[in-house]
This record gives structure tokens, C-alpha cells and sequence, in this order.
């Protein structure tokens, strides 16, 4: 298969589904060759993988179908990243250059990868966007080649949880899929759906997924912020299943007869108010319908609303608001948006702006839906062939040698964290060993400095060093090699550190008062004192 025609594969975790979408990407056009989604409710919540079985299970459905639709094996495919722990930080680096110098690409890499330090415990980063430079006083896109003595660099790093892309990993790792590369979902949205006018003149892309509601802020054909919120229609759809009916039903009702501005009207005894028949018979007013949807809808808007104000460009999305994703659907979400967010142009994105090539024959997926605009975003993003062979069916694939694979893989994975639990489980008995021995050591001190003649205080001091200094042991420090290099034992490890150097600390400082004690108390110790006090007197 030639590069140019490449088949794409890309896989989208959302809260409500997983899906997994493949096409051939050829002289700058794609074509859709295949699609299938898997309900997934319990399983991503929010973005973040908690069930790596059943995510497991759900992308194996996926992968299958896609494999049966293509008759050729999936090997690889793009992830997008997104969820609540996405979120942009702003990063600033000042080099001084002690004299006037032309600047050069080495001096803006190096500025950028002193950027990349994550401020958050248990957080990495999974992109940045350079924002600006200045040289002196001098704002600039690109410096390089620009002389100065001062240079400083602006840009938005991208950090997200370190456990979203290791559960992400460890879930295609027991089906043993390579993953391409990882996406950021909101940006890759955000560069397909926009136009580039809006980009330019600045505009906000609001993504009303089913967990959570993304926002990506765009000035100038550069990405100012991107944020997510734990909020999304899951919230809304839960409010109505208050009203005691089914999720699936309170999807459809949310759909059907939400009103995203509800306006209350004077109540009139003789007039009907329209109903809602559930499934069981019981009619629920369409206005109560109307008014829990724009009340909860409501705190979403308010919530970002305060995000675009922290970003800075509230006052400049020339561009204005465009909105996509499955809350995008709720009657009116446009006018409520134009009411919160305090702007005169909102828009409904229900389709990418590159050209798309669409085979009905082999997929019935809609590509003029808010719902699939960050499903095509990541096929579009895609760069690498992600199919092997020809892929047969069931009939003559040897099922059992990859389940056989598959095994190998979930084996060695639970092997590993099966280490690295024992691992952490050490440390942790080593800390409280640690931090029993320095109140220990500290209650000897105390004690010496009260009554500095006790030679049996002096004994127990010694016992209680030699006990400290015999806790770490060549095990501590293989367990501990175990969990370095991992983000998530990092703060174990840290606190193992700091009682370390304490447990030094407290083993030194009583050593001191047990040799000061010692040296007062022998005889020439209690002459010098009896001379000194024969002196004072």
C-alpha cells in the first residue's frame, strides 16, 4: 500500500461511548471506510479510563468490527486525550544573554524545553502552544534572527493526570495494539471545525460532551486556552432521571422536548399544560421538563462564562462562540449561550470544514452531526498507515494464538504491578519505621538533656541509632528503583526522602548530646566544671 493511500485508524474515549473510525487518506482528501461506536457508560467516566477490563472488551468490539468492515487487520491507531484533567497552564521563561546577540533557533529550543516544567503533582504534559516572544521590548512571533540582550518566551503547556494515558496504554496493551500517537481532542477539534477567519479574528469552540464540556479559546491561528469542565448532559440527563424515569428515556426527553430557555408564563387554572406520557402512564409537564434542562444548563454556561473571563480574550473572540457535540442538540442551546455568554454570534458546528469523501455503502456514519465532528478530527489528524495484512475473518484468523498473545501481555502487566504494589507496600513499611524511629531518637534526646548523667539514657540512645541506621537495607533500595521513573509513586518517594534525611538529622543530633553528656560527666569532664564553678563563686 502506498503512503498516499494509507488507511487511518483513530479511537475517541468519550464518557458515552467508544468509538473507532477508519479511512484512506490519499492526495489530500479522506475517505471513510469504517465505523463502529460501543455503549460506555460505566466504564470512561469523564475522559479518564477507570474499568480497564471493560474498556478492554469495548475497544476489542470496536477493532473487530472495523477489522470484519476493512478485511484487513488493525495494528495501530491514533487516541485522542481529553477529560476533566485537561487543562492549560501558562508558562513564561527569561533568558538573559548578558550581551547583544542574534538569536538562534538552539536559544528558543532551549527557552521552550525549560517551559515544559508541570507545576501540578501527578500531572505531565501532553502538548504546548508557543504564544509569543520578546526580545527586549520587542513582541515577536519568531525571533530568530533578531539581536538582543533579553529574550523571553510565552506558551501554553497542555498537562493532563499521568493516570490518563498509562490506563489509556495499559488497555491496548492487553490487546496488544501499538497506539500511533496520542491527539488532544479539544485542539484537533478546534483546528477542524473552525474556520480560518475565526481563528484568526479569535473565537471560542464549546464542546457539550455527556461527562464533561470542553473549551478551547483560539486568537491569532494560536490555541490561548483550552479547559474542561466535570460537567455535561450526563448532569442533565441525571436530573431527569430524578423525575423516576429511565436513562434512555431521559436521553430522548432531553432531546425531544428541552427547551434550553424555558420562559415561565402566569399560571391559568383553565388552561391544559402540555404533558409528557411516560413509559408507566405518568404525565410529567413539559414546563418542569424545560426548566430542570435550563437550570442545569444554566450552571454549565455560568461556569464557562468564568473560564473565557480567566482567559483574557472574553473581549476579543471577534470570531464569537461555536458550539458542537451531543449538548449542542438541546432546543435553543445557541440562544442560551448568547444570553450567559453575554455574545451576539453563536454558531452550531455540525460538520468539519475540510473536504470529506463519504462511502454510504461500507458506513451509515453522519458526517453533518455535532456528535461525530471529534471522531472525524482525529482521522483527520492521522499520518501513518495503521493496517497490516488481510484480515479474513474469523473462519481462518487464529483467534486463540492472539488470545494466546493477549494473555502473555495481561500476564506480564499484572506481574509488573504486582511488583510494583509489593514495592510501594515496602516503602510505605520502611516510612512508618522511619517515622517511629525519629520520635523515638527525639524522645532520647529529650530525655538526655534532662538528666545528662543517666548512663542507661546513654545506652538506649545508642540502641536507638544503631536501630535507625539498620532500617534501609540493599532491599529499600531495589523496591525503590522499582517505583523511580513513574509519576504516580512519586510523592511516596518523596516523603521517603524527607524522613530519611530526618531520620539522619535526629541520628546525628542525638549522637551530639549523648558525646556532650558523656564528655560532662567523666572526670576531667566534672573537674573543668568544678574548677569553672570555683571560679564563678
Amino acid at each position: 500500500m502506498g503512503e498516499q493511500e494509507s488507511i487511518i485508524v483513530a479511537i475517541e474515549l468519550g464518557s458515552s461511548k467508544i468509538a473507532a473510525i477508519a479511512g484512506k487518506k490519499k492526495d489530500g482528501a479522506m475517505q471513510i471506510l469504517a465505523y463502529a461506536e460501543e455503549k460506555n457508560y460505566d466504564c470512561v467516566k469523564r475522559g479518564m479510563v477507570y474499568n480497564i477490563e471493560k474498556t478492554t472488551q469495548n475497544i476489542r468490539n470496536v477493532i473487530n468490527r472495523l477489522e470484519t468492515s476493512l478485511k484487513m487487520k488493525v495494528n495501530r491507531t491514533y487516541i485522542g486525550l481529553a477529560g476533566q484533567s485537561v487543562c492549560s497552564q501558562k508558562s513564561i521563561v527569561k533568558k538573559n544573554l548578558l550581551a547583544p546577540t542574534y538569536i538562534t533557533q538552539g536559544h528558543i529550543d532551549a527557552i521552550t524545553d525549560e517551559s515544559h516544567e508541570v507545576a501540578i503533582d501527578d500531572y505531565e504534559l501532553i502538548g504546548f502552544f508557543t504564544q509569543n516572544f520578546v526580545v527586549d521590548t520587542n513582541s515577536l512571533v519568531n525571533p530568530v534572527g533578531i539581536m538582543g540582550t533579553n529574550i523571553e518566551g510565552e506558551f501554553l503547556n497542555i498537562v493532563a493526570n499521568t493516570r490518563l494515558r498509562s490506563n489509556i496504554k495499559t488497555s491496548f496493551e492487553n490487546l496488544g495494539l501499538e497506539i500511533a500517537d496520542y491527539r488532544i481532542s479539544a485542539f484537533e477539534l478546534a483546528n477542524n471545525i473552525l474556520t480560518d477567519a475565526e481563528k484568526r479574528s479569535g473565537a471560542a469552540l464549546i464542546d457539550f460532551g455527556a461527562g464533561t464540556t470542553t473549551i478551547a479559546v483560539l486568537k491569532n491561528n494560536i490555541v490561548r486556552q483550552i479547559t474542561t469542565l466535570p460537567l455535561g448532559t450526563n448532569s442533565i440527563r441525571q436530573d431527569l432521571c430524578d423525575l423516576q424515569i429511565e436513562d434512555s428515556e431521559a436521553e430522548q426527553l432531553m432531546l425531544k422536548y428541552g427547551n434550553a430557555t424555558a420562559e415561565s408564563t402566569p399560571d391559568d387554572e383553565n388552561e391544559k399544560k402540555p404533558v409528557y406520557t411516560t413509559s408507566d402512564g405518568r404525565e410529567i409537564e413539559i414546563s418542569l421538563i424545560q426548566q430542570i434542562i435550563e437550570a442545569r444548563l444554566g450552571e454549565i454556561l455560568i461556569n464557562v462564562e468564568n473560564q473565557l473571563h480567566n482567559s483574557e480574550y472574553a473581549d476579543k473572540l471577534l470570531g464569537g462562540v461555536i458550539i458542537t457535540g451531543g449538548g449542542a442538540n438541546i432546543p435553543n442551546i445557541d440562544k442560551a449561550c448568547a444570553s450567559t455568554l453575554k455574545v451576539s454570534k453563536v454558531k452550531i458546528a455540525k460538520k468539519v470544514i475540510p473536504q470529506i469523501i463519504k462511502n454510504s455503502d461500507i458506513t451509515n456514519l453522519s458526517t453533518e452531526s455535532t456528535t461525530t465532528c471529534t471522531i472525524i478530527s482525529l482521522l483527520l489528524s492521522g499520518d501513518e498507515n495503521c493496517v497490516g495484512g488481510a484480515y479474513k475473518g474469523p473462519d481462518i484468523f487464529d483467534e486463540k494464538e492472539k488470545e494466546n498473545e493477549i494473555q502473555v501481555i495481561k500476564e506480564a502487566n499484572a506481574k509488573k504491578q504486582k511488583e510494583e504494589d509489593e514495592a510501594l507496600a515496602y516503602v510505605e513499611s520502611i516510612k512508618t519505621e522511619l517515622r517511629t524511629a525519629i520520635v523515638n531518637m527525639q524522645k532520647q534526646t529529650e530525655a538526655i538533656n534532662d538528666n545528662p548523667s543517666n548512663k542507661k539514657l546513654w545506652l538506649a540512645a545508642d540502641n536507638a541509632v544503631t536501630q535507625a541506621s539498620s532500617i534501609l537495607t540493599e532491599d529499600f533500595d531495589k523496591k525503590k528503583s522499582v517505583l523511580a521513573d513513574k509519576d504516580k509513586y512519586n510523592q511516596s518517594l518523596r516523603e521517603a526522602d524527607v524522613l530519611i534525611q530526618k531520620c539522619n538529622e535526629e541520628s546525628e543530633n542525638l549522637q551530639t548530646v549523648v558525646r556532650e553528656a558523656k564528655k560532662r560527666n567523666s572526670p576531667m569532664g566534672k573537674l573543668s566544671k568544678w574548677i569553672d564553678d570555683l571560679l564563678k563563686e
